[in-house]
């Protein structure tokens, strides 16, 4: 590692993570990019968490073992990896997800390439509980690297993706003074949105990161709005409505980034065209109604995926949803 600061650094926030924590762990560890650190922050774990963190702290200086005593919720946790952090790129890393070694030195060597580019991830092969292969997954990010802030922000905005690339190395010079991980579902589309305004982004092959299928991930057990909002921030205050809070953080982004008068319209244009794509306006009703009926938005999403299938990049009981069409109104390539 550098004298003065590491080259990345990885975030990885945790709660009961044990059971796939010291796979995470490794692969992070047998990067060919060695000059990095690893800062966990555990979030107040009942299991064997703490023990594993501290083992692996104990052995290899590039980690840094830090424990809240008390559980803050995932945003304020996953936002403390990147406060804590030094290095000139940063990425987020799941618990129980899996870098293949040269992650790292791929997605790093775009960055340092290209000043231009704020974002760099590969596509993605879902695994499953004993690290099976059992798909792969290309996001949108691949049409976020055009020149108009307007069309990258589109990408983000009207397609519909699972949001794998929050999980991306990210120039740490774009992360500063951003949203980061807001405390609310879907937050990790803001900041995604945020970003694209602010620079190119760059999809790679081949997949050099594994994301982990298992019942027990967040968008498996979390079903109803008032359980989501407790995941994403363990003292809130308020519940905001979800798919509105969403709207109006992509309406305060387009206000607030430094765009020109001509991409500031055309961000807005596209934030017109998103209550008719992807199911935005009926999602809107269903977090309305799930205000004031506990469960309703987990019941509308279980019907619609019995109808249309899951969105492309999730999985129905850990076989991929065969690709559906592009719904009317979407800017699909």
């Amino acid at each position: 590692m550098s004298a003065q600061r590491p080259l990345v650094s990885i975030g990885l926030p945790v709660f009961n993570g044990e059971a796939y924590l010291d796979e995470a762990i490794r692969s992070v560890l047998a990067q060919s990019l060695a000059d990095l650190e690893l800062v966990i922050s555990d979030n107040a774990s009942t299991d064997r968490t703490a023990e594993i963190c501290r083992g692996w702290a104990a052995t290899d200086r590039r980690v840094r073992y830090l424990r809240n005593p008390t559980n803050l919720g995932a945003a304020p946790n996953y936002n403390r990896t990147f406060t804590e952090s030094r290095g000139r790129y940063f990425k987020w890393l799941a618990h129980d997800d899996r870098l293949r070694p040269d992650y790292l030195a791929t997605t790093v060597a775009v960055l340092e390439a290209d000043p231009s580019v704020v974002l760099c991830n590969t596509t993605v092969d879902y695994i499953d509980e004993r690290g099976a292969v059992i798909g792969h997954y290309r996001s949108p990010l691949g049409l976020a690297a055009a020149e108009r802030p307007s069309e990258r922000f589109a990408a983000l905005v009207l397609h519909s993706h699972s949001c794998v690339d929050f999980f991306g190395t990210i120039r740490r010079s774009v992360l500063e003074g951003s949203l980061l991980h807001g405390p609310f579902h879907g937050a990790d589309r803001a900041l995604l949105a945020q970003l694209a305004l602010r620079g190119r982004m760059v999809q790679l092959e081949p997949a050099l990161v594994e994301m982990r299928e298992h019942p027990h991930r967040y968008t498996r057990r979390q079903r109803s709005g008032a359980a989501r909002q407790a995941w994403h921030e363990a003292t809130a205050s308020r519940r905001p409505i979800p798919s509105l809070e969403l709207h109006r953080t992509y309406r305060r982004l387009v206000a607030t980034e430094p765009l020109t008068d001509d991409e500031r319209w055309a961000c807005r244009r596209v934030l017109a065209r998103w209550w008719s794509v992807n199911w935005n306006a009926l999602r809107v009703t269903a977090d309305l109604v799930d205000s004031v009926a506990p469960g309703f938005v987990g019941w509308a999403e279980r019907v619609k995926i019995r109808l249309f299938g899951e969105a492309p990049g999730h999985f129905v009981d850990g076989v991929e949803s065969p690709p559906r069409p592009p719904v009317r109104g979407s800017v699909r390539s």
